[in-house]
């Protein structure tokens, strides 16, 4: 399997429970306070998995050097945050009904499980 398939595989577990967290977050929102906080959550969920979904695009797995993958590594992450701020000032921008501290409640539970889903993906599930 090519390094560009385990990276997608990667992204597509994590995307789902991201997903998954999102969705939970919207739900808590929606009942909270109601339907704007709702879609803040997805909002806030949303712009993780878009900066994920880049940070997988631009990134290699599988570098020969401790350097290139570094860099690597680096650039997806910058990638990803660019990703994720232009997003979340874009949301900020136009969305009048936006309640803040569910967006970030949706940003912070996507951004969690963004990477505690990525730490169960090891060597048996990359074959």
């Amino acid at each position: 399997m090519d390094n560009r398939t385990v990276m997608h595989r990667a992204f597509a577990k994590s995307a789902r429970w991201q997903l998954i967290a999102a969705a939970i977050s919207a739900m808590a929102a929606f009942f909270l306070v109601g339907t704007h906080a709702a879609l803040s959550a997805l909002a806030g969920g949303g712009a993780v998995l878009a900066g994920s979904y880049a940070a997988t695009s631009v990134s290699r797995a599988g570098q020969t050097s401790a350097a290139a993958a570094l860099l690597s590594v680096l650039k997806a992450e910058a990638v990803k945050i660019v990703v994720v701020a232009v997003l979340l000032l874009l949301v900020f921008k136009f969305y009048k009904g936006l309640v803040p501290l569910a967006l970030i409640g949706g940003l912070a539970c996507a951004a969690l499980i963004s990477g505690a889903a990525l730490r169960t993906f090891d060597e048996k599930d990359n074959k």
